[in-house]
């Protein structure tokens, strides 16, 4: 059964308590989706990506996949 994934890229910064999400990208399942997550990550300076997928094209259904943290991207702030 083919499966069917998209991200979501947060802004994160826990001192000022923020997690906001930002874009959300449909990921091709024929390719890596490591690979494809690095770079999202890097084109929105997002510390963190959550993956999610789904049974459908439609994305009625869908879980959690895996999360990806990013701490080059973390805001470094101090509050």
């Amino acid at each position: 059964m083919k499966k069917y994934y998209f991200a979501v890229t947060y802004d994160v910064c826990e001192h000022n308590n923020i997690y906001i999400d930002m874009n959300e990208y449909h990921l091709d399942s024929s390719e890596e989706l490591d690979t494809q997550v690095m770079e999202l990550a890097k084109v929105d300076v997002a510390p963190v990506v959550k993956v999610y997928e789904s049974d459908t094209n439609d994305f009625n259904d869908v879980r959690l996949y895996k999360e990806y943290k990013f701490k080059e991207y973390d805001c470094g702030c101090q509050g």
